[in-house]
């Protein structure tokens, strides 16, 4: 893969814009490898909550999900500041400026560090929120076991995107395909022994699951990062080398783009976990049928998120070049990729919503009978919004490699909340539809969003062609 990819990069470098078909490849190329890798990365909490329904129960399910969510939330926020990383050393690796990589990656570590130590002791603290925002008080004290284990998995994973953010700018992210696949089955025996006892290990339930998690987050970035300092590839680049002299004026570059961007990825994440929340205030059984159509949800949006990374990584490339044209062929051709893919989960999620809700519910816990249904139906109206989803977070992608992220903010602000979530609320409380109310605005939120989103990328760079 990585051979394929490296081709194509070179025969991309050399013309002036390349081919539909040859950017087309040249983008599958890039996306594949992090989609398996964001996919391995999904199995790990498709099989945590596998695990905790079917051993723990569909209530721990529910808390879990919930309380996952919100931590995941400053997690999403803080990959959106580190994905400039990636944004600037794709445009250097275009410039051909090898030490603007090196230097960018270098000061991205000390971005993730000041983000991850904040947002950790923030994690540890969740549970008193989640019992102000009215959860009930068992839902809170098992989200409270389960944070315990699993917030130290944050400050190893922002060290592991930078290093994704690197090897994603040069066209080489195979090497995180292998360690997340790898990771799959390392995470199912450490979390599964912890959460049951098994093989002499202690018994700790939903903090075991969360626990075994951090450990396994800690595994990925210490084989991702032996990768970069050994591979042939990389080794040039010196990462590591003098890796604590900070470069304040670069680490406040990144803040400035990658603030915004994070504040899209905030109100995006922002709107799922606020839908989340307000489940919980509906009922611990609209709790758990929600976790479970998010969980499969979350698994099939690897795929365009991985195309809105790649995207990134192109675009910037091409800018770096100074083809907007080639930029702005690479973003469209990206969105129509997320789109095609999108609709034909759709049609999945329309035909067969029982079944793939029923992978996640052990059929003895009584519960199930009235999660089930609700789910199902979830899992329907998520059929309408699929294409929506994969449109807006390629956008934002195909934005972010021009640097283009406050309009994006402030866009992204209008649709998810602005639109969204009010409109859940009205439907869900308002006109007495409960949870199945609050997924309809969650479909319209998403079509707003993507609808701007992609004229923003439209306009942008048919005003930037014509200053060229």
């Amino acid at each position: 893969m990585e051979h394929t990819v490296r081709a194509a990069g070179q025969v991309a470098a050399t013309a002036t814009a390349p081919s539909r078909g040859e950017e087309t490849r040249v983008l599958i190329a890039v996306a594949a490898p992090i989609a398996a890798g964001f996919i391995a990365e999904m199995a790990m909490n498709f099989t945590d909550t596998l695990i905790i329904g079917r051993n723990v129960g569909s209530l721990a399910l529910g808390a879990v999900g919930l309380s996952a969510n919100l931590l995941f939330t400053f997690l999403f926020v803080s990959m959106g500041v580190i994905s400039m990383v990636g944004a600037f050393a794709a445009q250097a690796y275009g410039a051909g400026d090898r030490a603007a990589i090196s230097h960018t990656v270098r000061q991205g570590f000390w971005v993730a560090t000041l983000l991850s130590l904040p947002a950790t002791a923030i994690g540890w603290n969740l549970a008193p929120v989640l019992r102000w925002l009215g959860e009930d008080d068992e839902i809170v004290a098992i989200a409270d076991q389960y944070l315990r284990g699993i917030v130290w998995c944050f400050l190893p994973y922002m060290w592991f995107t930078v290093l994704r953010n690197f090897v994603t700018a040069l066209a080489r992210s195979a090497s995180v395909m292998v360690i997340t696949v790898v990771a799959i089955g390392v995470n199912f025996g450490i979390v599964y022994s912890l959460v049951t006892g098994s093989f002499g290990l202690p018994a700790l339930g939903v903090t075991g699951a969360g626990i075994g998690t951090s450990i396994v987050s800690w595994g990925m970035f210490a084989a991702l990062a032996l990768h970069v300092a050994w591979g042939r590839a990389f080794r040039d680049y010196r990462i590591f080398h003098r890796l604590l002299v900070p470069d304040l004026g670069l680490c406040k570059r990144i803040l400035r783009f990658g603030l915004p961007a994070a504040g899209t990825s905030a109100v995006e994440s922002g709107l799922f976990v606020a839908v989340q929340v307000l489940m919980g205030l509906i009922g611990v059984l609209a709790l758990s049928a929600n976790q479970v159509a998010y969980t499969f949800q979350g698994l099939v949006f690897m795929v365009p998120a991985a195309i809105s990374h790649a995207v990134t990584a192109r675009v910037g490339f091409w800018q770096g070049r100074g083809s907007i044209a080639a930029a702005r062929q690479s973003g469209l051709i990206a969105i129509w990729l997320s789109t095609a893919y999108m609709a034909m989960i759709a049609v999945v999620l329309w035909s067969f919503p029982h079944a793939i809700a029923s992978i996640f519910l052990d059929p003895a816990d009584p519960n199930a009978v009235e999660v089930l249904p609700l789910a199902a139906t979830l899992l329907t109206i998520g059929a309408f919004f699929q294409i929506a989803d994969g449109i807006q977070v390629t956008s934002i992608g195909a934005l972010r490699g021009l640097n283009d992220t406050l309009v994006s903010f402030c866009l992204g602000l209008v649709g998810y909340w602005g639109i969204g979530l009010t409109s859940g609320v009205v439907f869900a409380f308002g006109l007495g539809h409960g949870a199945v109310g609050l997924w309809w605005g969650l479909a319209l939120g998403l079509a707003a969003s993507a609808a701007m989103l992609a004229w923003r990328f439209h306009h942008h760079t048919r005003a930037l062609l014509g200053r060229s």
